[in-house]
């Protein structure tokens, strides 16, 4: 009785090495692509769920929003980065310090010309919220095209730029 119970765990070790032996790097595989995987960038209008699809983007990739402020009138540019699948403002780029704009204390702030340049930010944004603007003009450059919100969605529309 013993050696026959002795037996099936002797079968049974090796049966559970060889399933894990095979789950493992399919688990691994799995992982990699769906990291790897391209999401797509899109701006979806919160009230009606209309998306505009602007295109693909991969890990590491790089797009920004360009906009005139509503009180100085000058442009600012937000760089965001696809981090880990996530949306990440990682700088910007303005010429006024009195346009309250809420970046103090993050990244390294310097100057190149009349540009006031803040690089190094890492502020997640799960889904970034605007109201497309009648005067702003808010502008996606992504992959070297300028996409208007406003061709695409009302002015004062409420609009939020995600990928999935």
């Amino acid at each position: 009785m013993i050696k026959a119970g002795k037996c099936k765990v002797w079968v049974l070790v090796p049966s559970l090495f060889l399933i894990f032996a095979l789950l493992v790097p399919v688990l691994v595989l799995l992982g990699y692509h769906m990291a790897s995987r391209p999401h797509m960038l899109l701006v979806r209008e919160v009230n009606s769920g209309r998306e505009l699809r602007v295109g693909y983007i991969n890990q590491g990739e790089k797009f920004e929003i360009r906009y005139m402020h509503s009180v100085d009138r000058l442009p600012v540019y937000e760089e965001f980065q696809l981090i880990n699948g996530e949306l990440v403002l990682t700088g910007t780029r303005f010429l006024s310090f009195g346009a309250g704009l809420g970046y103090a204390g993050e990244g390294l702030l310097r100057g190149e010309g009349k540009w006031n340049i803040i690089e190094g930010m890492y502020r997640r944004v799960d889904s970034l919220p605007l109201r497309v603007g009648t005067i702003a003009d808010h502008t996606l450059l992504y992959r070297g095209r300028e996409i208007h919100l406003g061709d695409h969605f009302d002015g004062q529309a409420l609009v939020r730029i995600e990928v999935k």
